[in-house]
């Protein structure tokens, strides 16, 4: 199972299973294609999006602070100073807010110590908020180094007999079912989970606990 579908699986989980208008779930999905639009300012401005939209009503110092950003001679918008103020602000009077960031070990490297440490002001400042992570294990020292809280760790490793199974229904969907042999298909169902244990020997859910 990648860690993607770990996330969605998390997300969905919690989305489905809170109550109550105060508790909200959001979420940002590391892209290394993507770095470019994925800095650090506007993956922060991402949640802060998310966690406003889910408001009954914009508060009035949030207009009143993109109104100002809209008319700042150099049009470079809201900073990230201000972006974790208001950000704090709207997760004030939530209840519970959790933040699930998938596949951290796909963020570009050099903006990842910035990124944590805005990761680590949110929390600091909103002592209601749950953090998950997901990624895979050769980023572990760097969340224990950089992360300001102690983490959970749960490593998942992918089972033979699981990816077995995902193959042969995958044969079965084959519309092109003339294309290969039976002696293919075993070669397939054998090959494969041997390269995919290879390949992801591990990978590792780190979430700060409960506080």
């Amino acid at each position: 199972m990648s860690d993607k579908n770990i996330s969605s699986l998390v997300i969905d989980r919690l989305s489905d299973g809170i109550g109550g208008d105060n508790v909200s779930v959001v979420y940002l999905y590391c892209n290394f294609q993507a770095q470019k639009s994925q800095s650090p300012a506007q993956m922060i401005a991402s949640l802060l999006k998310q966690v406003v939209s889910g408001l009954e009503a914009i508060p009035v110092e949030f207009d009143r602070a993109f109104r100002k950003a809209k008319q700042g001679f150099d049009g470079r918008g809201l900073s990230v100073s201000e972006i974790l103020k208001l950000l704090a602000a709207a997760l004030g009077p939530q209840e519970r807010t959790f933040i699930c960031i998938d596949a951290l070990d796909e963020y570009v490297t050099e903006n990842r110590p910035e990124f944590l440490r805005l990761l680590n002001s949110i929390i600091r400042d909103s002592p209601n908020v749950r953090l998950l992570v997901t990624g895979r294990p050769h980023i572990q020292a760097e969340l224990e180094e950089r992360h300001s809280r102690a983490l959970q760790i749960i490593l998942f490793r992918p089972m033979k007999g699981d990816i077995i199974r995902y193959l042969e229904m995958r044969l079965l969907d084959d519309p092109f079912t003339k294309a290969m042999d039976g002696e293919l298909k075993q070669d397939i169902t054998k090959v494969i989970p041997e390269m995919v244990s290879e390949m992801y020997v591990d990978e590792t859910v780190l979430s700060s606990p409960c506080h």
